[in-house]
């Protein structure tokens, strides 16, 4: 599942919602997602249960969880709450885990609460060029040409704003053609800096060099596939330099 910022404690736990019937329109009580994998949980007790949140600081996750923040601690597992709206007894057993997963270089979600932050283990996953080793096109090593990539991006913009390996993967595989790369080059790596610098392509130049960027004209230079990939070979090459 993944939240955003109209998903409520409704979703996740139990709210009225809109049903059609004999009667026409009415509100029944709805269990939530959570709720249902809590109760499947206690109905097999001898697995774990996990619940998969993707970009789970979009939403608002006070309101989300609500009261049963505290349930999620390891010491308050089993420990059994009324629920406000159906008044029916809940517990979150200890064979359910929550991970949930968040994307720290966008600025313009909010930060994770301390409430939030403590009942979670954290793992920061930063780029891995390991997955790109000895994958080439062309003249280009793509593990040594993100690297330098992001040493620069580091340099001017932090360690948080690196791009992942995961731009230079088709289907799993790393891109092995001049055409994927160059796409990936001007439809992706290149919007994403574009965020980053807020147009300042003197800056941008910096991340990818004067062969790439044209600064007076605020776009890439007109280069065909095989141009541009020679123009990040040069890139790999500094990388390469002492």
């Amino acid at each position: 599942m993944t939240f955003h910022p109209g998903y409520g404690y409704e979703d996740f736990i139990e709210g009225f919602r809109p049903v059609t019937g004999g009667e026409g329109l009415r509100l029944e009580l709805v269990d939530g997602v959570f709720k249902r994998v809590c109760a499947a949980a206690v109905a097999d007790p001898d697995h774990p249960h996990l619940l998969l949140i993707d970009e789970i600081n979009r939403g608002d996750l006070p309101k989300i969880f609500g009261e049963l923040i505290t349930l999620l601690e390891k010491d308050k597992r089993g420990l059994v709450v009324d629920l406000p709206q159906s008044g029916s007894a809940f517990t979150v057993p200890p064979n359910v885990f929550v991970l949930g997963t968040m994307n720290t270089a966008d600025r313009s979600i909010r930060l994770l609460d301390s409430a939030i932050r403590r009942r979670f283990g954290w793992v920061e996953l930063m780029p891995d060029l390991a997955v790109l080793e000895a994958a080439n096109v062309g003249k280009v090593e793509l593990g040594p040409l993100l690297g330098e990539i992001n040493h620069r991006i580091l340099q001017e913009l932090g360690r948080e704003r690196q791009i992942g390996h995961s731009y230079f993967l088709e289907g799993g595989k790393p891109v092995d053609s001049e055409a994927g790369l160059a796409a990936v080059i001007r439809h992706e790596i290149l919007p994403l800096l574009q965020e980053y610098v807020f147009d300042d392509y003197g800056l941008l130049e910096k991340f990818l060099g004067p062969r790439i960027v044209d600064v007076a004209k605020h776009r890439l230079h007109d280069l065909s596939d095989e141009d541009l990939v020679d123009a990040l070979r040069e890139l790999q090459v500094e990388a390469d330099l002492p």
